[in-house]
């Protein structure tokens, strides 16, 4: 006879196996979004309409600078510790066993709005790259529906 032990843990195993499934389908999601974000983007430029609405959401173009760490093998190349940097710049605060590449770039985006620019220490270490991004926010429809409501009540 199984135990009540044994049965949990076979449930657990289950939810483990889950865990992975909806692990792998948010990654495929996230690159399925990303890629039909970028098509959208391009379209945008191309189309020269640089926002939209559709069902009830406002969608725009926006233009955003990201930072990144540069691989190590680039840091090696120039003989350089990316903590190191970081440290030395005043971002130690940052370091939690790793940078999470969102903390970075906000901490980045930070100095170059007070100084205007990265000191050249840390330009060293992370990539600046543009990126075209879509904002989604709930839309103000409320003036076309009330007009909407008018006009039913006009022909009604």
């Amino acid at each position: 006879m199984e135990s009540v032990l044994d049965m949990k843990v076979r449930e657990y195993q289950k939810i483990l196996e889950r865990k992975e499934e909806l692990a792998k389908a948010t990654k495929e999601n996230n690159q399925a979004r990303e890629e039909l974000e970028q098509e959208i983007c391009r379209m945008m430029v191309d189309e020269e309409k640089p926002s939209t609405v559709v069902d009830g959401y406002s969608y725009s173009l926006q233009q955003k600078t990201e930072y990144s760490k540069l691989g190590e093998d680039k840091l090696a190349e120039k003989g350089l510790d990316f903590l190191d940097v970081l440290r030395e710049q005043g971002l130690g605060h940052i370091i939690v066993e790793k940078v999470e590449p969102k903390v970075l770039s906000g901490a980045c985006k930070g100095i170059v709005e007070e100084n205007g620019e990265l000191p050249e220490e840390l330009a060293e270490v992370v990539s600046v790259y543009e990126k075209l991004a879509i904002s989604r926010r709930k839309a103000n429809t409320g003036a076309l529906n009330r007009a909407k409501a008018m006009r039913a009540g006009e022909e009604g």
